[in-house]
């Protein structure tokens, strides 16, 4: 293999993202994609073993370490966005690894461009990340008062406070990261994460899988990963001890190991090694009504083991990642316990032997390490039936219905009238009202997701920000200061910056009446500090 290389990082382009390559150019390419907040820096520690093995590509995300400013508001468009790059570079096939948002990215490739992947980690990820309100709600904090709210909190959503405490330098380079981010692409990248949503088609990616997750992760943590396992036909569990959210940067050596194991024997073969490309088997079809699935496997404890010494500046962590069949009970026959302690389940697993990852040089981000699992034979994929079809069905059967509009050459408006309600108007607020609506009430629900929400909030002619804007206004003329407490949440969450709603109500002093604006600042400004005043 030529010697390893390394190219200038790359700006993005208009449909691309900016990237940085490093490795031999006629190698296997690794992708790896960077958690909301974050640069392609948070994998400065696995570069020195992955480029032995893999020409390795990391990105940035829009408005993030110096990449342009042009934000992305979905995970299909960030997805598309990496497709262009891969395609200017004439990548075809390469396997991928991603952290939380660049998890959501591999499993929208997973999904939509599974001929282009040859295997998947998926790290700090889930199929659905919070709640689409908790992701608004950040991007209006980050709308009225910048990143600094976001940049003081993220040490203890990122680290374990151990880690933390012991790590100054790393905790400043973290706030510093998130800092210096574009606001508007963060505010992006929220609403990306707010969408995304593919419990339903988790029996879909057909790629081998591997769900690593830190123990001690409060932002997507072991049960999000358990629910990935059980949904990917072909995945793996990896649990990595003393490690949150950025596993990556607080356990290395541990992830690392994982990764160069996962990938060197879990990569599909391609049947043209001339074009690299592959005709890939269909992914296995997910019945639309199935049996329960299995129950999904425990997160056993496993024994300190023998940990490798911490260098200068590490905190010592004396454990070992634990790697879990889907769908195991119990430790699998021939199970074997290693020099680390650990103990190792899974199909596809590595035999012992492999080559361990190596020590990664001074001068990288310090962080702790950790011995890893050298995996044992056995297992078997497990799928699992896609969620929520049947809590979908009994939402929309609640309650009494209004007529549905005869067929007329267009669908029928209610479904994309709920989805813009609560992307609008929150989940919260939307199914409190679902769940009060009864005999008297329920036809008004109906009439008022179809029509209001299906018919006029719909229409391309104005944008959210310029509905909202006439709302207010409507709202105050006609005195209804309950419905402009919700809808000044909506603006928020549309767009609107507080300075611009006070221009609104100023507007509708002259229009509308003193006496009406002044109530309406009342309610406005209640709302607002509700809204924009970051946790404590």
């Amino acid at each position: 293999m030529s010697q390893t290389q390394t190219t200038e990082p790359q700006p993005a382009g208009p449909l691309t993202l900016q990237y940085r390559s490093d490795g031999p150019d006629e190698a296997p390419v690794l992708i790896l994609g960077p958690s909301l907040g974050t640069t392609w820096h948070m994998w400065d520690r696995q570069i020195p073993e992955l480029v032995r093995q893999w020409r390795v590509v990391r990105f940035d995300l829009p408005g993030h370490g110096g990449a342009p400013a042009q934000p992305a508001t979905s995970v299909p468009e960030l997805t598309d966005r990496l497709l262009a790059t891969l395609d200017e570079l004439g990548v075809q096939r390469f396997g991928y690894a991603g952290c939380s948002i660049g998890g959501a990215i591999g499993t929208d490739l997973a999904l939509r461009a599974p001929h282009r992947l040859a295997s998947l980690a998926l790290i700090a990820s889930s199929p659905r990340f919070g709640t689409a309100d908790e992701f608004r709600q950040r991007g209006v904090i980050v709308r009225t008062n910048g990143l600094d709210p976001m940049a003081r909190t993220a040490p203890e959503r990122w680290f374990t406070p151990g880690f933390a405490a012991a790590q100054p330098a790393i905790v400043e380079w973290a706030v510093q990261m998130v800092r210096t981010t574009d606001a508007a692409s963060y505010v992006g990248a929220c609403e990306a994460l707010a969408s995304f949503d593919v419990r339903a088609d988790l029996g879909r990616v057909g790629v081998p899988t591997l769900v690593l997750v830190g123990s001690e992760d409060r932002v997507t943590g072991p049960a999000e990963a358990r629910h990935l396992v059980a949904g990917i036909p072909d995945a793996r569990l990896a649990v990595v001890p003393g490690a949150s959210h950025l596993a990556p940067v607080e356990q290395p050596a541990a992830v690392t190991d994982l990764l160069v194991r996962h990938f060197s024997t879990s990569w599909q073969a391609v049947s043209d090694s001339s074009t690299g490309m592959a005709a890939l088997a269909a992914p296995p079809v997910v019945p639309a009504l199935a049996a329960p699935a299995a129950p999904a496997p425990a997160v056993h404890a496993v024994p300190p083991g023998a940990a490798v010494p911490a260098g200068p500046g590490d905190t010592a962590a004396p454990h070992a990642a634990a790697l879990h069949a889907p769908g195991a009970a119990a430790h699998a026959p021939g199970a074997v316990a290693h020099g680390s302690g650990a103990v190792l389940h899974g199909p596809g697993a590595v035999p012992p032997g492999a080559a361990p990852a190596g020590a990664v040089p001074p001068g990288a981000v310090p962080a702790g390490t950790v011995p890893v699992p050298v995996p044992a034979p056995g297992g078997a994929p497990h799928a699992a039936a896609a969620p929520g079809a049947a809590q979908a069905a009994a939402a929309h059967a609640a309650g009494p219905l209004v007529a549905e509009p005869a067929a007329a050459g267009r669908p029928d408006p209610y479904d994309a009238g709920m989805k813009v309600r609560r992307e609008v108007l929150g989940d919260a607020h939307v199914d409190r009202a679902m769940a009060a609506a009864d005999d008297f009430s329920g036809d008004f629900q109906e009439l008022i997701t179809r029509y209001a929400w299906g018919e006029v909030w719909t229409r391309e002619g104005l944008d959210r920000r310029t509905r909202s804007a006439v709302t207010l206004t409507a709202l105050v003329a006609g005195g209804h200061l309950d419905e402009l407490a919700f809808h000044t949440r909506a603006a928020l969450r549309n767009g609107l910056s507080p300075a611009e709603i006070k221009e609104v109500l100023l507007q509708t002093a002259v229009y509308c009446g003193v006496p009406a604006a002044n109530s309406a600042f009342r309610v406005a400004r209640r709302v607002i500090l509700e809204e924009t005043t970051p946790e404590a």
